[in-house]
């Protein structure tokens, strides 16, 4: 059950960062979370979750760590229909320039173009 004094609260830190007055920085781990709970908590869809996700990046005031990232596991996580974590792992490893991933299951991260996966 939420709580409602909470988020009330957040809402009104929100829109502090909305109107200039504080910076909000959210720690990539935390844009995780929000998606997981919405995930399994909620039950909401990759598409609804993608565009809450990417309303908060948007967010005058929000700083989210590792934006472009997330952007483009969001692309992934709801284009190719991959887990979230493995979309961030994808996007991450083609940011940094690596063209080759190495892991034990290759069946979300082989739907990703670009990215050759090599099974242990």
């Amino acid at each position: 059950m939420d709580d409602e004094s909470k988020s009330t609260k957040a809402k009104e830190l929100i829109e502090k960062a909305i109107s200039g007055e504080v910076e909000i920085f959210v720690p990539f781990i935390v844009v995780a979370e929000i998606v997981w709970v919405l995930e399994k908590i909620y039950r909401v869809s990759k598409e609804e979750i993608s565009e809450i996700i990417e309303s908060l990046i948007n967010t005058p005031g929000m700083n989210v760590e590792l934006s472009g990232v997330v952007r483009s596991a969001l692309g992934f996580y709801r284009g190719k229909n991959i887990k979230f974590a493995d979309a961030v792992i994808s996007s991450w490893t083609l940011n940094i320039g690596a063209d080759e991933l190495i892991t034990f299951d290759e069946t979300d991260f082989k739907k990703v173009d670009n990215l050759k996966v090599k099974i242990l």
